[in-house]
């Protein structure tokens, strides 16, 4: 009996000193956002980095580091792939399940152009938050600036309207007071080409540019023609959020956004529906991706029978290089989900199209981070960097040198949690 009596004491002391041993750090933890990644090779949403390894603690980037850090976390070991910031689309329209949407493509923030306010404020706290979330972050203008009966008034929103240039200031600050991040501005030039429904004024214009500027807040104004563009960008437009193809970006205009620091989002992805019609199906078979119902659905719906001139596609992609020779900024949006667009898929679309109109892989992933992050202010998103969150993408090695490879993403971590 003594002997059994000894045997329990010595198993219950094992037991206690197995189950107050530490818990073994692995790299398949799903719930834990604290962990050491590597060896990768890190585009840090302007540049290629020497660093390896990235730390990430509690959802935020703490170091990048030549070596593999001596750390009681996780580690997630790779082969060398390519980490890189999260997607930004810096053109949507957002409701419904559009930010679930968007993160399944490794879209981890948006920029909304248009939308109610209230669907705005209930997303903002989480965009300085790293709790596990299934959905992308989410900036936005609210209610954009347009005429009675503008563009803006069709889609069953109630927006406030501006038809003097004195009601601009209160106007803005209206804006700002249900939480707009920036101003979103609808403007036609009177004698424009294309008429895109009744607009605002150019005074009205310039006074709503001032207002926000004078609220030390963004303003960017939604075009569809040349010379629209024109006015928005002597008018002091920070960008704009369309580009055009009735004809190519005069030297006028392009000298102007330079000189300005006027940014641009062509959303190619959008006129290329409109002006063709082709490249969805294209990158669909291409890359052999099976959308959701929903997201093919959005694709399958066209502007009409409306049929173009051939040159204006020419156009709209000779416009995009002449700017990005010239030095502007271009920030890459898909403005879904109008006719022949998808959150998520038509931003890597977008790219698709960006490359085409000449612009080098890494600037076409600068398009689609750290250009909007800082064109927006983005406090947190957009870069790998220390402070940064850990919105991330691992994508094989061969994005070093091809785009495709962002079509399948071997990872996507949201605030540090991998999806």
């Amino acid at each position: 009996m003594k002997k059994i009596l000894l045997l329990l004491v010595a198993v219950v002391a094992i037991l206690a000193i197995v189950l107050n041993l530490p818990t073994p750090k692995t790299a398949d933890v799903a719930n834990d956002n604290s962990f050491v990644i590597g060896p990768v090779n890190i585009f840090d949403g302007e540049k290629w980095r020497d660093e390896k390894f990235v730390v990430v603690h509690e959802g935020w980037i703490t170091e990048l580091s030549m070596q593999r850090p001596d750390l009681d976390l996780p580690y997630r070991e790779t082969q060398g792939q390519v980490l890189m910031p999260g997607l930004i689309d810096a053109h949507v329209h957002v409701w419904g399940d559009a930010l679930e949407q968007s993160l399944n493509f490794g879209v981890t923030t948006v920029i909304d152009m248009f939308g109610d306010p209230s669907f705005l404020q209930q997303h903002k706290a989480a965009r300085a938050k790293t709790q596990q979330a299934e959905h992308a972050d989410i900036f936005g203008a609210g209610y954009l600036v347009t005429a009675p009966n503008g563009h803006g008034t069709q889609y069953g929103i109630r927006v406030p309207t501006l038809s003097d240039p004195s009601a601009a200031p209160e106007a803005v600050a209206k804006r700002l007071d249900s939480g707009s991040d920036f101003i979103k501005i609808v403007y036609t030039r009177a004698d424009a080409v294309y008429q895109h429904a009744p607009s605002i004024s150019y005074a009205e214009l310039e006074a709503t540019i001032k207002a926000a500027h004078q609220a030390q807040q963004l303003a960017v104004v939604h075009v569809a023609d040349h010379a629209s563009a024109v006015d928005a960008v002597k008018a002091g437009a920070d960008g704009l959020v369309h580009s055009f193809f009735d004809r190519p970006a005069s030297d006028e205009l392009v000298q102007l956004m330079r000189s300005n620091g006027t940014f641009i989002i062509p959303t190619m992805a959008l006129y290329e529906g409109m002006l063709r019609g082709e490249l969805n199906e294209t990158l669909l078979t291409a890359e052999n991706i099976k959308l959701p119902a929903s997201a093919q659905t959005s694709l399958n719906q066209s502007f009409g029978n409306t049929q173009f001139p051939p040159h204006f596609y020419d156009n709209l992609l000779l416009t995009t290089e002449r700017l990005y020779q010239a030095g502007v900024p271009i920030l890459a949006g898909s403005d879904a989900p109008n006719p022949s667009t998808a959150h998520g898929w038509s931003l890597l679309v977008e790219l698709e199209l960006l490359k085409r109109a000449g612009l080098p892989l890494e600037s076409v992933l600068h398009a689609a981070t750290a250009a909007p992050a800082k064109a927006f202010a983005l406090p947190h998103q957009g870069r790998i960097a220390e402070g940064m969150k850990a919105d991330l993408l691992l994508v094989d090695t061969s994005t070093t040198t091809n785009l495709p490879a962002l079509f399948h993403p071997l990872a996507i971590w949201k605030n540090g949690f991998a999806l």
